[in-house]
């Protein structure tokens, strides 16, 4: 490429009209050239001698359907803009025919040709360093993209989300990951191990010593590419994989029928079936729950005494007869609303009735739960106890039929 200007200046140009360079840059990217509509519209506010000079640069050139930016000038924009156009397998397997031509050619080497295979050695090098870079560019702008899909989820419609995703998924995502996968031997990983190997001896037993330097370079580098290809696999394979995964899955429904009716006579129409209400818990788990949520439901204000209007409180621990009122519970059985029992029983017992006597007394039931049967009525019941008001539901309660009570009870 024969400039027109010195160097300094052309970056100098660069640096004074980047704006517009990021544009062409950017319309570039999304439609491969820039047509002659496109590039006008994007230059109608330059004047012409910086199209002139753009052109004379050699920065962009011009194309039989439109414009197009230099490769170098556009990869060093690429770099600077981190903007990057997935590339597709069949770009990247491309660097596997090239690795696999050069490594043969490597190991034929004679003893009269050390020239050529020390610029092999370094063509290697050279291919290596930007097929690494190539793939953290595709990883990184894949990720981006998908990660578009997933924060724009009210902007682009579900359909045109799940096309896009199935559509990364199935040219770009997988194939990459079958490309790095170093289990598959056609694999580009695979192949830079067998190098490798083959690198690591000839870096100590080659002859020649300017050769023993180049093979040790690119066993460097080697080791370095398997840890950076290694580190693009699992950002392929832990974030790229579950992100689409989810865009697809955000609708099992709606991802389905979309799947459906893409290819509608290949497959069976599914089957809808009836929805069935399948319980894994016992039946009187329900009635302790409720319960012990009940008695948060609804409690008065708290009324604020003055320190002389306070009276000694007894705090003589009474001891709770819990056999007396089993015992109760069994002769009164069946009981039509057993928390009204439970307050009977308990003012006829207690000296001192309290919350916390009447919440034992309550819980009998459920300590008892293979005695007896508890099955909820109509209608609620309030009952105040010193400071509490318990809004409790109508629970008729009788004892299990003496079959039901011998069987063992049956994991769910």
């Amino acid at each position: 490429m024969i400039l027109k200007a010195e160097p300094d200046k052309a970056l100098r140009f660069l640096e004074d009209n980047f704006e517009l360079f990021r544009t062409l840059y950017r319309l570039q990217l999304e439609h491969s050239i820039i047509s002659r509509d496109l590039f006008e519209e994007a230059t109608e506010e330059k004047a012409d001698v910086i199209v002139k000079r753009m052109l004379d640069y050699k920065l962009v050139v011009s194309q039989p359907n439109g414009f197009r930016i230099n490769e170098p000038v556009r990869g060093f924009l690429a770099f600077l803009l981190n903007e990057f156009k997935p590339l597709l397998p069949e770009e990247l397997t491309k660097y596997r025919q090239a690795f696999l031509e050069l490594f043969k050619r490597i190991q034929a080497f004679r003893d009269d040709d050390i020239l050529i295979l020390a610029e092999r050695l370094d063509a290697f090098y050279q291919e290596l360093q930007e097929f690494l870079e190539n793939v953290e560019s595709n990883t990184s702008q894949l990720l981006r993209n998908s990660q578009y899909l997933k924060a724009n989820k009210g902007e682009i419609p579900y359909s045109d989300r799940v096309r896009r995703a199935r559509h990364l998924i199935e040219h770009y995502i997988e194939p990459l990951n079958r490309i790095l996968d170093v289990q598959k031997k056609q694999s580009i990983t695979n192949l830079l191990n067998q190098v490798s190997a083959y690198v690591n001896v000839e870096r100590f037993n080659h002859p020649h010593t300017g050769l023993r330097q180049r093979f040790e370079r690119l066993h460097e580098l080697l080791r370095e590419a398997e840890a950076r290809i290694l580190r693009q696999s699992h950002v392929v394979t832990r974030e790229l994989l579950p992100l689409i995964e989810r865009l697809q899955t955000e609708s099992e429904i709606l991802s389905g029928w979309l799947y459906f009716l893409e290819r509608p006579f290949l497959h069976e129409v599914p089957v809808m079936p009836a929805r069935r209400l399948f319980t894994l818990t016992g039946s009187n788990i329900g009635v302790g729950l409720e319960l012990f949520l009940q008695q948060f439901e609804r409690r008065p204000a708290d009324i604020v005494l003055k320190e002389e209007e306070t009276a000694p409180v007894n705090t003589r621990q009474v001891y709770f007869n819990r056999r007396h009122y089993q015992q109760a519970l069994k002769a009164a059985a069946p009981v039509d609303n057993y928390f009204e029992w439970c307050y009977g029983a308990m003012q006829a017992h207690e000296a001192m009735p309290t919350t916390e006597r009447f919440l034992k007394i309550g819980s009998l039931l459920f300590e008892e739960a293979d005695e007896y049967e508890a099955e909820f009525g109509e209608g609620r019941i309030q009952l105040q106890i010193e400071s509490a008001v318990f809004d409790l539901p109508i629970m008729e309660v009788r004892r299990k039929a003496q079959e039901t009570r011998a069987q063992k009870p049956t994991a769910v």
